[in-house]
């Protein structure tokens, strides 16, 4: 199969299947379920309609991101060789590719594109985080990859914000399966930190209150890095869908729930006082029309999927791209933000259900720059992407536009950020 399909569409469906983590600690649950497609996308429609419902064209005329600003990806290993997000992996400059050296002294050796944490099975922490010869498809890490920093060159998908960086930390093993500890997760989330990630997104859930896993989530909030989780899915043992999960519980953590394609809560999607914000996935029995779409882990392929882990990396690309035009924005200006511009649903005010509502990255974007000194500036001729059907692998290209759409394009100075660097 080739990077897109022809006419006939081939699908492949994979229905209900969960994530796990085991440890003597806690059970720990990837949060999603999927419908797999490998289908042409040939409409601006099909490639993103819930871009649309998060108010994503108003943000994208000012900026699509920047590569300095670094969401770090704790999930399953991501495979960059797919075309969609082959130019946003984050490098590691400080560390010379290959030399079996720590060049930059952080304790681990040539970590250059990030760390695989998992160790169970027979697998040692390498500095390989993405799939490796033999392993089974890992195709949840790289569908948030996708939803965060997806090109947007016509061919495919787009992200939120495809100019940002995304940083690869693994601690799910093959088959999406991976018994671990509480010290790992933590290490992953310490590492992520302590190598320039401005942002963390956890499509992970769990049900157990962890102490030694709070000190790690702590340790990022205290050093300015916005970790961004998920209200979890209908898989916990009790409490039906009023049920905490964790990270998103801990009050350090932004929770994000999920919603259809008609603004409605999402038939699987957990809810309760620790829900700050929801953004659109779709339902559980939705087609594929009205069903979040990104890449695949194989390289090529296009997934459809449900279930809140789609919804969490919308908010870590929002974020990504609220730093962009404003890096000196703390996590309490970055949540009073979501809250202020997020358009409310369901009953007035903050919910059970909604939170504060549904993410506005346009309003976000504009109120962080509003709150710095952000100015904008309008290059003519504006582009306009248009998705052209074609019979061969997706090209490469540089992300100027939103589909399908005129946009402004904004051109701002950041400032550099470096490792440690709060």
């Amino acid at each position: 199969m080739g990077g897109v399909m022809n006419s006939k569409k081939l699908r492949l469906f994979i229905i209900g299947i969960t994530l796990f983590i085991l440890s003597s600690n806690f059970v720990l649950v990837s949060s999603y379920t999927n419908n797999v497609e490998d289908i042409l996308y040939t409409t601006t429609a099909e490639k993103g309609w819930h871009l649309d419902k998060i108010k994503i064209d108003g943000a994208w005329a000012l900026t699509n991101g920047s590569s300095d600003i670094v969401v770090a990806v704790i999930d399953s290993g991501i495979n960059f060789a797919h075309p969609e997000i082959t130019h946003c992996q984050w490098i590691n400059e400080d560390e010379i590719a290959g030399n079996a050296i720590d060049d930059d002294l952080n304790g681990y050796t040539d970590d250059t594109h990030g760390w695989d944490f998992v160790t169970d099975g027979g697998n040692l922490p390498d500095n390989e985080p993405g799939p490796e010869a033999g392993d089974a498809i890992h195709w949840h890490a790289s569908f948030i990859t996708g939803v965060i920093a997806g090109l947007g060159d016509g061919s495919g998908i787009v992200g939120v914000a495809p100019n940002v960086s995304v940083m690869d930390v693994r601690v799910l093993k093959e088959n999406n399966y991976a018994g671990t500890t509480n010290e790992v997760l933590g290490d992953a989330i310490r590492y992520a930190v302590d190598n320039g990630a401005d942002v963390i997104s956890m499509s992970l859930q769990y049900y157990a209150n962890s102490s030694d896993w709070f000190d790690d989530i702590v340790y990022a909030y205290n050093n300015g890095v916005v970790i961004v989780s998920c209200t979890g899915n209908t898989w916990q043992p009790s409490g039906g869908q009023y049920t905490c999960s964790y990270p998103g519980c801990f009050d350090e953590a932004i929770s994000v729930g999920a919603t259809n394609f008609d603004d409605a809560k999402a038939d699987y999607s957990n809810y309760g006082p620790w829900t700050e914000l929801v953004a659109p996935v779709g339902d559980e029995s939705d087609t594929y029309s009205r069903l979040i779409r990104s890449i695949g882990g194989d390289g090529f392929s296009y997934y459809t999927g449900w279930g809140t882990s789609f919804a969490c990396p919308q908010v870590s690309a929002a974020v990504a791209l609220m730093l962009t035009v404003n890096s000196s924005l703390t996590i309490s200006d970055i949540r009073d933000i979501l809250h202020d511009t997020a358009t409310d649903l369901g009953t007035a005010g903050k919910d059970d259900y909604f939170g504060y509502g549904m993410l506005n990255v346009e309003g976000a974007v504009i109120e962080a720059i509003e709150r710095g000194s952000y100015n904008p500036v309008t290059e003519t001729p504006t582009p306009t992407l248009t998705p052209t059907p074609t019979e061969t692998s997706p090209g490469f290209g540089i992300i100027l536009s939103s589909i399908g759409m005129s946009i402004t394009i904004a051109i701002i100075t950041i400032r550099k950020k470096t490792k440690n660097k709060r």
